[in-house]
């Protein structure tokens, strides 16, 4: 069934809400890795924008060990419910796709889903020649990947168009911004965003 000394990645079903607390008890465990994939993003609650963090896929983790040696420390481990299992067979996952799943991830096991900017929304335009300047959204456009803002210039407001990309989407519970579309390096000389 399995070598001996092979360390092997399984899919772990958790206890009803509690993945982050079968995440912590497997890393606590001699010889075991644990993977908890997050995923953040932003939806409307109360009419407020407000960042969520939740498991990627709700009820599930991974975990690398060898089946020998840790299988039973690995079952019994607080919060975990049972390692997924079809019949009386203890499917594996390739290494290869936890690694593909790792690297989208980043270190701290974080997908962040990007924030659409929606009409009514405060921006900040971070790149091109209205860079700097605050905005409000009045309307998305997919098609083209654009964003037609209302902004303060000259003295007078005005209704332009700007690449989706150029909008910076303040994100208040990390202190930090974040980007709709690809991420431009500033250019020699210019300050960042």
């Amino acid at each position: 069934m399995f070598s001996p000394h092979e360390r092997l990645w399984f899919c772990l079903r958790a206890q009803p809400k509690r993945e982050r607390i079968a995440y912590d008890s497997l890393l606590r465990l001699e010889e075991v890795e644990a993977v908890l994939p997050l995923i953040r993003y932003c939806r409307l609650r109360q009419g407020k924008r407000v960042w969520t963090i939740e498991p990627l896929f709700p009820g599930y983790l991974f975990a690398c060990f060898e089946p020998l040696v840790r299988l039973n420390a690995v079952r019994y481990a607080q919060g975990v419910a049972k390692i997924v299992r079809f019949g009386g067979r203890y499917p594996h996952i390739p290494h290869g796709a936890v690694d593909h799943l790792r690297q989208r991830l980043g270190p701290e096991n974080l997908l962040t889903l990007e924030c659409l900017p929606e009409p009514g929304m405060e921006v900040k335009i971070g790149a091109g020649p209205f860079c700097g300047i605050d905005a409000i959204v009045r309307k998305y456009l997919p098609g083209k990947e654009r964003v037609r803002i209302l902004l303060e210039w000259l003295g007078r407001q005005v209704e332009t168009e700007v690449a989706a990309a150029d909008v910076v989407i303040p994100d208040p519970r990390f202190a930090q911004t974040l980007t709709v579309g690809t991420t431009r390096e500033p250019k020699p000389g210019k300050p960042a965003p």
